[in-house]
């Protein structure tokens, strides 16, 4: 089989999310051209034996994770991949609790055909299958919000009503698409050091392509056919403090990654707003969690600032979307 697509799942002790969402959708594609690649952290065998054992009607590969955290499970994925399917052209990059429409595939595999795109956003629909309320879209375009984008200090907002074959300017990580020759020929990949406060790498989707169009100049288009439903699994990832962390000390690396270049007036400007936006995004990790308790997040911020400097001291921004060489 010389499959044209790549599904890649990374995954830790979610057995029934992937068999009920990701599983479950795979086998509704229209497109059969595929092979599923599924990158497995869990502290058990259960998943393994559920792709060995259960009869699915596609092409689907097992590999037990040398390396925990999503984005080197991703990145050693993409390495089989290249090394093992040729003639693969197209990754997408699939959460195991979320499920894709049957011309999802399809609708990818046309967008791709567009002019110079390098990633492919696929829109999300709530879990019901509707769209939003009617209402809910009007207001958004009275504001303003109807846009998948962001701002140069990074705050990132968008809509489930992409205009199919529209511009973006990232791409969410619960499926992503992505041509092959951004890791094989340009050696872009995940930002592994955004698994520091744990293995859930927050914001590496966000940084991973907003990173690419921002400062590689690359093209991110809405798909053209297709969406996703996202079905969260119980259970916070993190604790306010890792919480707020993460996302302080992750944002920072890509704000310095992307604006290595700036100088002056323009960078201080930046920075002056990017440092309120941080400030509220650790109000915002407080208020999710229903916490009123402050404590939590300063700590996390102060154990974030202390990893900050030492990154600056023995790292190199420039190689924050290189993959890591194995230990």
């Amino acid at each position: 089989m010389s499959p044209r697509i790549a599904v890649v799942i990374a995954t830790k002790n979610r057995c029934e999310d992937i068999q009920r969402h990701a599983f479950a959708s795979l086998e509704r594609s229209a497109f059969r051209d595929f092979v599923c690649v599924v990158w497995d952290a869990s502290d058990d065998d259960r998943t393994r034996d559920s792709v060995q054992r259960k009869s699915l009607n596609f092409q689907c590969m097992y590999f037990k994770a040398p390396r925990r955290g999503s984005s080197s499970q991703r990145n050693d994925a993409v390495e089989y991949v290249l090394q093992t399917y040729t003639s693969v052209q197209y990754i997408l990059f699939m959460d195991d609790d979320c499920e894709i429409s049957p011309d999802t595939l399809d609708g990818i595999l046309e967008t791709f055909k567009m002019s110079d795109v390098s990633l492919v956003v696929l829109p999300i629909y709530p879990s019901s299958g509707e769209r939003e309320a009617v209402w809910v879209s009007w207001v958004k375009r009275r504001l303003g919000w109807n846009h998948y984008g962001a701002t140069d200090f990074l705050y990132n907002y968008k809509s489930s009503e992409g205009k199919p074959g529209g511009m973006a300017e990232w791409a969410g990580g619960s499926c992503i698409a992505a041509d092959v020759n951004i890791f094989a020929k340009e050696g872009h990949f995940f930002p592994e050091e955004f698994q520091h406060f744990g293995g859930y790498a927050l914001g590496e989707d966000f940084a991973f392509s907003f990173f690419l169009h921002k400062k590689k100049g690359k093209r991110i288009v809405n798909s053209l056919r297709g969406h996703f439903l996202h079905f969260p699994a119980k259970g916070a990832r993190l604790n306010v403090a890792g919480m707020v962390a993460s996302k302080w000390y992750n944002f920072h690396l890509l704000f310095d990654a992307l604006y290595s270049n700036r100088h002056g007036r323009s960078l201080l400007w930046l920075k002056l707003k990017f440092k309120l936006f941080m400030v509220l995004a650790a109000f915002k990790c407080l208020i999710r969690t229903r916490s009123l308790n402050p404590l939590p997040a300063l700590r996390g911020i102060k154990e974030a600032r202390m990893a900050l400097k030492e990154y600056h001291g023995t790292q190199d921004i420039k190689k924050l979307f290189c993959k890591r060489k194995r230990a």
